[in-house]
């Protein structure tokens, strides 16, 4: 069920209040980062719109700390990043939802929770994440970044409400595959 078919149905969760945030990307601005930026900045972004003030979501970035008093866990991987650097001391239950540079890792992200007893919440897979990093400076809903920002969005609304989101994959097409892989030549190139 989808974050919007669960509050259709009424059929949220818990509302988190502190969110850890981790990050296991190899670089500092890789696509998993980005994703969690972007996440982070639409979160905050829907909290000040709503109007929630003091009960608005606290996230915490979680760089190698504790998960110890956290209400839910956005773990951003990049392909193949080792899940033995997670936090190990989370809430039993605490929902886990997921930014995936690679679609092989929900599951093993997903088995990792149940090992941990946390509740696999859903996860935001985006194919070809790697030309990510050369379309970042265009606008966020712009031609080449609104599937991505869709799809970060029903991850931020699933998230905000303690439902389940699923699987979100995000597809792009061709068009938008051959220009993000132009400009991340052209941008390789003059680094």
């Amino acid at each position: 069920m989808s974050a919007r078919e669960g509050i259709a149905r009424g059929t949220g969760g818990r509302r988190p209040h502190r969110v850890g945030l981790v990050c296991l990307d190899a670089g500092e601005k890789g696509a998993a980062r980005l994703l969690l930026d972007d996440l982070a900045a639409a979160t905050d972004a829907y909290e000040r719109r709503a109007g929630m003030g003091d009960d608005a979501i606290e996230l915490l970035e979680l760089a190698g700390g504790s998960a110890a008093g956290v209400d839910a866990l956005v773990v951003a991987l990049s392909r193949d990043a080792p899940l033995c650097d997670l936090p190990q001391d989370a809430r039993p239950g605490t929902p886990v939802y997921a930014l995936l540079t690679c679609d092989s890792d929900a599951t093993g992200l997903e088995a990792w929770c149940r090992q941990n007893g946390l509740a696999w919440s859903g996860a935001l897979v985006v194919e070809r994440a790697r030309t990510l990093p050369a379309t970042w400076s265009s606008p966020r809903l712009g031609w080449l970044r609104r599937p991505v920002s869709e799809g970060v969005d029903a991850l931020v609304l699933a998230l905000r409400t303690g439902s389940d989101a699923g699987v979100i994959r995000v597809r792009q097409s061709l068009a938008r595959r051959a220009w993000s892989a132009l400009l991340a030549r052209l941008f390789s190139a003059r680094g």
